[in-house]
């Protein structure tokens, strides 16, 4: 293992990997270029995800946010190739990892890819990890089958991953089973399952979901400092802005399957760009404020078989005029930087 599970935590003064000086290409680690993901049913087909464009580089964590059905897990599900089919379907689009075009490979070129170069840490360890199985078996797996070792290298490898996510007495707990650890425990297993060989990418879907702010707070610092020693990009998946404001170096703000704003997270929280972004940041409490009534998004997400003509955000948007009504705006670089699908953006110069 390449992973110096004897370090310490590093401490403020110590180099950290940095994603902006490790760059090999201009392209990125990962690149998705207009993917589109359809799902077919009787009431019609339902364009989960729609043109959705995004760069992922070596090293760097990219926050994807929004509300629940904007797409979010299914651009996710797509990159791993775990799109059920039927009834769903890659549509349209490019997935290139690497250079390679995930949506063009075959399952059994995905299934080496999966868990190998490319992890997921699901929403969900209770239902993700099997019950019936020890934890150190469900670790082990990964390792013989990508690693090509036997049974008791990928158990010492499992020790070690243990001990790498911080479970206290890896080599007792590694015979337990999910149901005998706490929620957040179970989370670093998940962690340990998906870092076992040591990917390119981490896909982590909502991963602080039913934890306690102090398990939250444990286990994005274990992400953290995992990203910073060993390079390992994220994907991170989540409806928390708080959790994006820890952890993430640019995020892409989602909408009805598409992409309505992207932009580094200061300049995000700093200057957003476009209405619906504004309704996410307005609805955050602020603890130095007294008496004030939290801002709201009017209106309800739209039918995803019946979608509005022009912006997608235009029927609960105050600020939408007649073109976006009729004309669905392009993602467009309004800063250098900083992308948003608004007709009206830089914002202050209209509405602000």
């Amino acid at each position: 293992m390449t992973f110096d599970i004897a370090s310490p935590p590093r401490q403020g003064g110590e180099a950290r990997y940095d994603p902006a000086g490790d760059m090999t290409d201009s392209t990125g680690l990962l690149e998705v270029r207009d993917l589109a993901v359809h799902f077919h049913s009787a009431e019609g087909t339902f364009k989960a995800v729609d043109g959705v464009s995004l760069t992922i580089r070596k090293g760097e964590t990219l926050g994807i946010v929004g509300e629940s059905g904007c797409g979010k897990s299914v651009t996710a599900l797509a990159v791993m190739g775990l799109i059920p089919r039927p009834p769903g379907e890659i549509a349209a689009g490019q997935i290139l990892f690497e250079g390679e075009d995930l949506a063009r490979k075959s399952a059994s070129e995905l299934r080496q890819i999966r868990g190998n170069r490319i992890s997921m840490i699901f929403q969900e360890p209770m239902t993700s990890l099997n019950p019936v199985h020890t934890v150190g078996d469900q670790i082990a797996e990964g390792i013989m089958l990508h690693q090509k070792v036997g049974k008791a290298e990928a158990r010492m490898r499992a020790v070690e991953m243990l001990k790498l996510v911080r479970i206290p007495a890896p080599e007792r707990r590694i015979d337990d089973y999910p149901h005998q650890l706490s929620g957040g425990m179970r989370q670093r297993v998940m962690i340990a399952i998906a870092l076992a060989c040591q990917p390119r990418l981490l896909i982590a879907d909502e991963p602080t979901t039913a934890l306690d702010v102090t398990i939250q707070a444990q286990i994005l610092e274990l992400m953290r400092d995992l990203r910073d020693r060993t390079g390992t990009a994220i994907m991170m998946i989540t409806h928390d802005l708080g959790v994006i404001a820890e952890l993430a170096h640019r995020v892409v703000v989602m909408y009805s399957g598409r992409v309505a704003e992207e932009a580094s997270v200061a300049d995000l929280f700093n200057d957003p760009q476009h209405p619906y972004t504004l309704g996410l940041l307005g609805s955050i409490p602020k603890l130095h404020v007294e008496e004030e009534r939290l801002a709201t998004i009017e209106g309800t997400v739209p039918n995803p078989y019946s979608m509005p003509t022009g912006c997608r955000f235009n029927p609960r948007c105050p600020f939408a005029i007649e073109r976006c009504r009729v004309e669905a705006p392009p993602l467009r670089e309004v800063r250098p930087g900083h992308r948003s699908a608004c007709w009206r953006a830089p914002l202050e110069e209209h509405v602000l």
